[in-house]
């Protein structure tokens, strides 16, 4: 299996997570002046609501951002449930958190979610 399809699924999820964030006027600000900078239409008598880590999003499309990143997530396990997608995704993670030199899984079972266990991490670490 090769990388190139692991990243190209991730940029594929990485577009879908862009238009959505776009579509339901999501963005980012760590200070007064990013949050004046940044964001975005709101309609009459609409307040903002914080989603964490510096996120804002109108509060009419949290239920759509909500159902959006749920999707998108069923959208991914799907396209990752073959055997040899989901070997080259752990493979893909265990690279990019450095385990083959910290000997450290859990950054690659955080980012791999809920659907990865580490024992099928290890399987592919060993190989």
């Amino acid at each position: 299996m090769s990388n190139k399809i692991i990243t190209d699924l991730r940029k594929e999820r990485e577009a879908k997570h862009t238009a959505l964030f776009n579509s339901c006027g999501l963005f980012w600000a760590f200070s007064d002046e990013q949050f004046a900078k940044n964001k975005t239409p709101l309609q009459e008598g609409e307040k903002y609501v914080s989603i964490g880590g510096g996120g804002y999003v109108p509060k009419s499309n949290v239920d759509t951002l909500i159902e959006g990143m749920e999707e998108i997530k069923i959208w991914f396990k799907e396209a990752t449930k073959d055997a040899a997608v989901r070997k080259a995704l752990i493979a893909y993670e265990l690279n990019n958190h450095e385990a083959f030199y910290t000997y450290d899984m859990e950054p690659t079972l955080s980012a791999l979610g809920e659907d990865y266990t580490e024992e099928e991490v290890n399987v592919v670490f060993k190989e």
